[in-house]
């Protein structure tokens, strides 16, 4: 398990897990929740501004939680309680069929929590890349994170 003190600003993560977006994916996502054509048809997205099929902003999004969270470690389960706030986001490069995606993330503030002290407030910068390390999306999230030591 690991907590708010084991977040220190500064801290930076690269992590290995790969999430892997295909066709299909982009166009399911893309025909529930923006069934635009540049989202649900190969065809006709060729002649959008991308020349091709693209993930949607809310697919990209999901892939983030899924993949790109702070607060979630494969190897460690977290104490996090509640992310608080998502800001700043930013879809910087086109995500394609085939486009493997990574995460990152650098602890940029760290505070106890006013209001729950048996909690730290933690912010990050996050950013999701692909296999060209092209960042194609970044954000900057707050979460709530139990402290591993109240009396600190």
């Amino acid at each position: 398990m690991y907590y708010f003190e084991d977040l220190p600003i500064g801290r930076e993560v690269v992590f290995e897990d790969e999430y892997r977006v295909t066709e299909d994916e982009i166009i399911e996502v893309g025909q529930r929740w923006d069934p635009r054509p540049m989202h649900i048809d190969p065809v006709a997205a060729v002649d959008s501004i991308f020349g091709g099929l693209v993930a949607s902003s809310a697919h990209i999004f999901a892939i983030y939680v899924c993949i790109g969270n702070a607060v979630v470690d494969r190897d460690k389960q977290s104490a996090a309680v509640s992310a608080l706030g998502f800001n700043h986001l930013q879809w910087r490069a086109p995500v394609r069929p085939n486009d493997v995606l990574r995460s990152a993330y650098t602890v940029v503030s760290a505070r106890v929590s006013a209001s729950r002290p048996a909690c730290g407030v933690v912010t990050t910068k996050n950013r999701l890349f692909n296999q060209h390390e092209e960042t194609v999306f970044t954000l900057e999230c707050a979460y709530l994170i139990e402290r591993r030591d109240i009396e600190a």
